[in-house]
């Protein structure tokens, strides 16, 4: 997905500047009645693309790097006693996917 969540921060900035008709107090409503946080909308906008040659060729490693966690897993089951990793353990691997554009 190319996609990533704005703020409703900038949704709320984006609707004041692009709005002309907006009176003041139509503005004061939507950023303290928290219109856009309540919405049930979702905005998004384009990620920004990776450009850096070394993350890109790091991709070549992510096979491996699956293995060994593979691997790990009986072993992560004896100590731990859940099969599987807790997300904050693993994140890096979940961040290092998207920021390679996995």
């Amino acid at each position: 997905m190319n996609l990533q969540k704005v703020s409703d921060y900038k949704i709320n900035q984006w609707l004041e500047n692009n709005i002309r008709e907006l009176t003041k107090y139509q503005k004061e409503c939507i950023r303290d009645e928290e219109i856009v946080r309540f919405a049930p909308f979702e905005f998004y906008e384009p990620k920004k693309k990776t450009n850096s040659v070394i993350l890109r060729l790091s991709i070549i490693l992510m096979p491996f790097v699956f293995i060994i966690l593979m691997i790990g897993l009986p072993f992560n089951f004896i100590i731990t006693g859940r099969w599987g990793y807790k997300y904050e353990k693993i994140k890096w691997y979940s961040d290092w996917c998207h920021k390679c554009g996995l």
